[in-house]
């Protein structure tokens, strides 16, 4: 898949809305929480950094715009010198498994890297349904490092991912 990634428009928040909802694994308070960071993202905050994944190419929708695929969320973590936290990755369900999150991880890594970030956390759940997301992330060379038993409901963990760039 030819793929482009490029910062958040404000075109691009209908899409990523119904993105949000076609992945079907994100609760609607995870939803709506995505939703306020994307708001506060195109209203101005510096605190996110939000990158779209678009198939390369005009759609009948927009056209000179490719249709929207994946997007992702990270940004400074303000109480360290130079982590960044990844906070959302969604990938259009009928392209996983293609390539497209770790160009997204790996695009995020190169910003950070270029603000002088040292690394990058990632935390999430321990639920099965994010098994694949947890997976992509040791591909991409994160390794768990902390699990927090029954932080968001009971028998669902907080677990924190973690990788240092090398200097």
């Amino acid at each position: 898949m030819n793929l482009q990634i490029c910062d958040l428009t404000p075109e691009d928040r209908p899409s990523l809305l119904e993105l949000l909802r076609d992945v079907a694994i994100f609760e609607p308070h995870e939803i709506r929480v995505a939703a306020e960071l994307i708001a506060e993202t195109l209203g101005g905050s510096r605190d996110y950094l939000i990158h779209v994944a678009r198939e390369a190419g005009a759609s009948p929708a927009s056209p000179g715009r490719g249709q929207v695929v994946g997007y992702i969320c990270h940004g400074h973590n303000p109480v360290t010198d130079a982590i960044y936290d990844l906070y959302w990755i969604a990938v259009d369900p009928r392209v996983q498994g293609r390539g497209i999150g770790g160009r997204l991880i790996a695009y995020a890594e190169e910003r950070a890297r270029s603000l002088n970030g040292r690394g990058m956390v990632i935390e999430t759940s321990n639920r099965p349904a994010y098994a694949a997301a947890r997976r992509l992330y040791e591909r991409c060379g994160y390794r768990m490092t902390a699990e927090i038993a029954d932080f968001y409901k009971p028998g669902d963990a907080r677990l924190f991912y973690v990788k240092l760039f090398a200097p």
